[in-house]
């Protein structure tokens, strides 16, 4: 019994994940803000998040190659949002941040974010929009306690 709700709940997430995708986040939108790729916001989400991290760490996190990260952080050095680091300990490693632009580019994308969300939500019932939050917070609450 149990394997059967499980199996039928990985089937309702799998089937949920892509048409949040296309419905709600709708990536081309979300990311289109100053011509940036959504791997590039990606990796300035992530180090608004971590503070610096190695291309390696930043590879292992967004799961994209060395070979094709490289010109992504080379395009965000060159907007001036990134900047490498020497690392003091090892010269073979170098670190990756955010400038004050890279932090000024993070928050204006989270202004965009909300703002877009925000438009799409307005669509939605205020009876369906307080279920949506019961079973957001819901879901929330079992990802706490495992995750």
């Amino acid at each position: 019994m149990r394997e059967e709700t499980v199996e039928r709940i990985l089937g309702d997430f799998l089937t949920l994940v892509p048409i949040l995708n296309k419905k709600l986040l709708r990536e081309n939108e979300l990311y289109k803000l100053d011509d940036l790729y959504p791997s590039h916001v990606q990796i300035l989400l992530l180090l608004a998040k971590t503070k610096q991290l190695t291309m390696s760490e930043i590879s292992r996190e967004i799961h994209v190659i060395n070979s094709n990260l490289t010109p992504l952080v080379d395009k965000l050095i060159k907007l001036g949002y990134l900047k490498r680091q020497p690392s003091k300990k090892d010269r073979r490693v170098v670190h990756i941040s955010l400038t004050a632009n890279g932090k000024k580019q993070v928050e204006k994308h989270k202004q965009y974010a909300v703002a877009y969300l925000k438009e799409q939500f307005d669509a939605i019932e205020d009876d369906k929009l307080e279920k949506l939050e019961a079973h957001l917070k819901g879901i929330n609450e079992i990802f706490d306690a495992f995750i």
